[in-house]
C-alpha cells in the first residue's frame, strides 16, 4: 500500500522503537524514528507527519514541551500532527496534563503494537465531535423521538431494579438505532479498565471488564468529554486500503456519548452499527445525546461505584 499516513516515533528506546517502526511499515504507514525532542521538532517541521508517538520523558524536550511547541508553532505547520504520548506510568496527573496540552492519546507501556494500530485507525476514521447541543438542527418526525424519549424517562423513573432499568434502556437505544449492540461502560480514572454496566445483546454481562487499550473511541470521548460519531471506513477508498491490512479491527459506524455522575465524567454509551450502516442522521444523534443526559441523571442518583474502581481512585 502507498504510505498515505506518516508516523514519527520519538523514543530513545531504540530496540522497542525499531520493532514498532517495522510493524507499522509492514502495514502501509510511512514511519520515521528519532530519539530526542529536538530531533522530533525538526522532523515535524520538515516531514509533516500525521502522527507522532512520543515518549513522555524524551531527552532534549519531553512530551509536554513538545505539545506546547506544536501549539505555539501551529500557524507555521501545514500539517498539525496528532500526538500519542507513551509512558511506563499511568499517573493521573500526567494523563490530564498531556490531554489538556492537546495530546490525542496517552498510552501506557508496555503496549501491544496491535493496540497502537487500533488507535491510529480510530484517529484516521472520519468522525465528528458533537457539542451538547447542535444549533440549527431540524428533527423531522420529531414526535416519534419525543415519544421514545418519554418512554426512556418513564423507564428510568420506574421501580425496577437498577440492572434491569439499564438493560432495558440499552435495548431501547439499540432498537431505535437498529444497532447491533448498545453498551453502557464505566471507565476508571486512569483510563485503563472499563466495567460494563449493561449491554443490549447480553442481559447478564454486568461487571465484565474491558481492556480500554482496545477501545480508542471510548477513550477519546472520556478525554474530550464530547460525543463522537464515527463513520464506516469502507466508504473512503484511501482508508479502505488499511482495512485489508488490519483484519480484526472493527470498522463499523459508531456513536459514543459521555455519561456523567455528579458532573464528573463516569463512562460512555456506545452504539455500534452493522457493517451495512454508513451514516447517522441528525435525529438519531440527538436522541442518543438526550438519552445520555437522562442516564447521567439516573447514575447520579442511583449508581454506586464498584469497589475495585474506588480502590483505583484511592491509589491515584
Amino acid at each position: 500500500m502507498k504510505a498515505n499516513f506518516k508516523v514519527l516515533v520519538a523514543d530513545d528506546d531504540n530496540a522497542g522503537s525499531r520493532r514498532l517502526v517495522d510493524f507499522l511499515t509492514e502495514r502501509g504507514f510511512g514511519v520515521e524514528h528519532v530519539i530526542t525532542g529536538k530531533a522530533a521538532k525538526e522532523r515535524i517541521r520538515e516531514w509533516q507527519p500525521h502522527f507522532v508517538i512520543c515518549d513522555l520523558m524524551l531527552p532534549e524536550g519531553n512530551a509536554p514541551q513538545l505539545l506546547n511547541w506544536i501549539k505555539a508553532e501551529s500557524s507555521g505547520l501545514s500539517q498539525k500532527p496528532k500526538i500519542f504520548v507513551t509512558s511506563a506510568h499511568n499517573i493521573i496527573q500526567n494523563i490530564k496534563e498531556c490531554i489538556s496540552l492537546g495530546a490525542s492519546d496517552y498510552i501506557v507501556k508496555p503496549f501491544k503494537y496491535e493496540d497502537i494500530l487500533t488507535r491510529l485507525v480510530f484517529h484516521i476514521q472520519n468522525k465528528r465531535e458533537l457539542g451538547n447541543k447542535e444549533k440549527g438542527t431540524q428533527l423531522e418526525g420529531a414526535d416519534i423521538y419525543l415519544h421514545l424519549l418519554d418512554i426512556v424517562l418513564r423507564e428510568a423513573m420506574s421501580n425496577r431494579q437498577q440492572d434491569e432499568i439499564l438493560y432495558n434502556l440499552s435495548k431501547m437505544i439499540a432498537i431505535t438505532l437498529k444497532a447491533v449492540r448498545c453498551s453502557f461502560v464505566m471507565i476508571s480514572e486512569d483510563l485503563q479498565v472499563g466495567n460494563v454496566l449493561a449491554s443490549s445483546d447480553k442481559r447478564d454481562i454486568k461487571g465484565f471488564q474491558l481492556d480500554m487499550n482496545k477501545y480508542p473511541e471510548m477513550l477519546h470521548v472520556m478525554t474530550s468529554q464530547k460525543a463522537v460519531v464515527v463513520e464506516d471506513l469502507a466508504y473512503d477508498p484511501i482508508l479502505a486500503q488499511i482495512k485489508d491490512l488490519v483484519k480484526g479491527i472493527s470498522f463499523n459506524s459508531m456513536i459514543i456519548c459521555p455519561l456523567f455522575r455528579n458532573s464528573e465524567i463516569y463512562g460512555v454509551i456506545s452504539a455500534r452499527m452493522d457493517t451495512k450502516h454508513s451514516k447517522f442522521n441528525e435525529r438519531d444523534i440527538r436522541f442518543v445525546q438526550l438519552v445520555s443526559q437522562v442516564i447521567s441523571l439516573f447514575l447520579s442518583t442511583n449508581m454506586r461505584i464498584p469497589h475495585e474502581f474506588v480502590k483505583d481512585k484511592a491509589a491515584s
